[in-house]
């Protein structure tokens, strides 16, 4: 009966994080500016998920509480590391296979200009595709704080990406 019970968490498991997994990596991979840092974040994610796995109250909120968990393993990640400006356009894949579109260096570069919470919030809602208010859910904060912090962002990175596009049209 136990050993059943752990096979079916197990599955559980298994089949959220498969899920999720490719749209958490791109989400690190803008959290962080790094696809190495990101895999590392993911990683973490994956194992401090399973561990409390049991803790989810239902498998609805299994999605905004991965991407929780993940964002808090990004910030940790970031403080631990020191930032890496990734230089070259290169298509990158994680150890895991996921491959990152995000290969717009300048995007970000841009990115990393940004505070934590408005880089986050930009993520979230660019990369994931998250409505207002699911980043407010997974972010625990109100949907007024979710679009201030998205309208100050768009135009810090509008003014960080002036420039390149300039270079792009000349």
């Amino acid at each position: 009966m136990l050993a059943r019970r752990e096979a079916e968490r197990r599955e559980a498991f298994v089949a959220l994080f498969s899920q999720m997994a490719p749209r958490l990596y791109r989400t690190a991979v803008g959290i962080l500016g790094n696809p190495h840092d990101a895999a590392d974040a993911l990683q973490e994610t994956g194992l401090k998920a399973f561990r409390y796995f049991d803790s989810l109250a239902s498998p609805e909120a299994g999605p905004a509480w991965l991407n929780r968990i993940l964002i808090n393993t990004c910030y940790d990640v970031g403080r631990r590391r020191a930032r890496t400006v990734p230089t070259g356009l290169e298509v990158v894949v994680s150890p895991d296979g996921y491959t990152a579109p995000e290969t717009d260096w300048a995007l970000l570069e841009a990115l990393q200009q940004l505070s934590p919470e408005q880089r986050t919030t930009v993520v979230l809602r660019f990369f994931q595709d998250l409505t207002i208010a699911q980043i407010a859910q997974v972010m625990s904060v109100p949907e007024g704080t979710v679009k201030s912090r998205l309208h100050a962002s768009m135009a810090k990175l509008r003014a960080a990406l002036a420039p390149a596009a300039e270079e792009g049209v000349q």
